[in-house]
């Protein structure tokens, strides 16, 4: 009886993993046809500048969270099904985004602007730039606690359609702005629109899990605040170390540099349909997990999971980059061997990404939180003493041991949280006993 619910169950759970993942499929496949249009009919001067807008917004989301996103998944885990208290999380999350989001782009705008003048981007392009930014995190603020309620309630079937919808309307209006007009600011635009399409939508269907006219909670907000302070140092450290690459190539004034390493990083985006279908169906499941003695074997079989499903699109990558260069248009032909290394690069960080999440869920930051910054910058250090970061070779290696760098970390957290979590179920035994 036992076993054959335990098939039933992977049948399930087959089932719903491969329908997600094929509707994630064809919602990449929009996607990497609206990026790849962009990166052909674009210039590489140009392209560079959306490529810094696009990273700064996403860093300006990043810098509004400080910790909130691990605390609604977190606390999440525990309320989610009771819609009154799952509804004052999410107040008191949007109530503390909003205020970190001040903080986040008084930052991240000036830090923008720099790197698009130090890229000879004019006055007018930096300003319209700068403030497609703001309007692009401003939806963001609320869509990312809003996702996760669809998430943590595993609404698997709407986040497919928002998913699709978006990619839709992202496609549509980049063909169009390839067949009459395309630049910078155009296509930045499409990026703002899309976010606030899926706010939207996002927002309506989340209210029917959480009441919309909940009061903040005040042990929520000390739980949120705890862990904001706790992993607000890591956040910030981690989302300027995302942008070193970006960082190194524009002070020494390599713009073809970084149109270069973001249009080979479209071809990371071939894993996103992993990426998507982990963090929507399999990483709240492993944030609703209770029973300690099946985290460990989830853990396992998730991060082991990931290194397989990326395996062969690194060897594909390594032996035959042709194909993959195709996509990106003539300008990129010469990238055979820097194609390898930064598909290489973006698988590390993948797995990173996979761990990343799965501490975050459990609230696993013991180590990292400590420890993260001092390891991340001593390899940084030796690698910049041992490479010629003038070289964009050289540059992209800096990148790969860049994205190792916290990998241990994140294993060591993840083993003392599956200890203490085994000790708590032990206590609580011998309490019940």
């Amino acid at each position: 009886m036992v076993w054959a619910e335990r098939i039933e169950r992977a049948r399930r759970w087959g089932r719903t993993l491969t329908e997600f993942a094929l509707v994630q499929g064809l919602v990449q496949l929009l996607l990497a046809l609206a990026g790849l249009l962009i990166v052909r009919t674009m210039s590489k001067h140009d392209y560079a500048f959306y490529a810094i807008a696009n990273s700064m917004q996403v860093t300006g989301n990043l810098l509004a969270d400080l910790g909130i996103g691990i605390g609604v998944r977190s606390i999440g885990g525990r309320v989610w099904a009771d819609r009154e208290r799952f509804g004052q999380l999410v107040a008191t999350a949007l109530s503390l985004r909003r205020r970190f989001a001040l903080i986040s782009l008084s930052v991240t705008l000036p830090f923008a602007a720099w790197l698009l003048w130090r890229n000879g981007a004019s006055w007018g392009l930096t300003a319209g730039l700068c403030l497609t930014i703001v309007a692009g995190v401003i939806p963001l603020l609320q869509f990312t606690v809003f996702n996760a309620s669809l998430q943590l309630h595993a609404e698997y079937r709407r986040i497919q359609k928002l998913s699709l919808g978006s990619a839709v309307l992202r496609c549509a209006l980049i063909v169009g702005l390839v067949i009459t007009r395309i630049n910078a600011l155009l296509a930045a635009l499409v990026g703002v629109i899309s976010n606030w399409f899926e706010l939207i939508f996002a927002r309506r269907w989340a209210r029917e899990k959480a009441n919309p006219l909940a009061q903040t909670n005040a042990e929520d907000r000390r739980e949120l605040m705890k862990l904001s302070w706790r992993w607000m140092p890591n956040l910030v450290f981690f989302c300027f170390q995302g942008q070193i690459t970006l960082l190194i190539l524009a002070f020494m004034g390599m713009s073809g540099g970084i149109a270069d390493i973001t249009a080979l990083g479209r071809i990371a985006t071939l894993f996103t349909i992993f990426t998507v279908t982990f963090s929507n169906v399999l990483a709240p499941r492993f944030a609703r997990c209770q029973d300690p003695a099946r985290l460990p074997w989830l853990y396992l079989l998730l991060v082991s999971g990931t290194i397989l499903v990326l395996l062969p699109a690194l060897i594909f990558s390594w032996f035959l980059p042709g194909p993959l260069l195709w996509l990106l248009g003539g300008k990129y032909a010469g990238l055979g061997h820097e194609c390898s290394l930064v598909v290489l690069a973006a698988c590390i960080s993948q797995v990173g990404s996979v761990m990343t999440n799965l501490n975050l869920s459990k609230a696993w930051i013991r180590i990292q939180s400590v420890a993260a910054i001092p390891t991340v910058l001593s390899a940084q250090v030796l690698a910049a003493f041992g490479l010629n970061l003038r070289q964009f070779h050289d540059v992209l290696i800096f990148n790969i041991i860049n994205a190792a760098a916290p990998i241990l970390i994140f294993l060591i957290d993840a083993y003392l949280g599956i200890k203490k979590e085994s000790r708590s179920q032990t206590a609580c035994k011998s309490v019940y006993l």
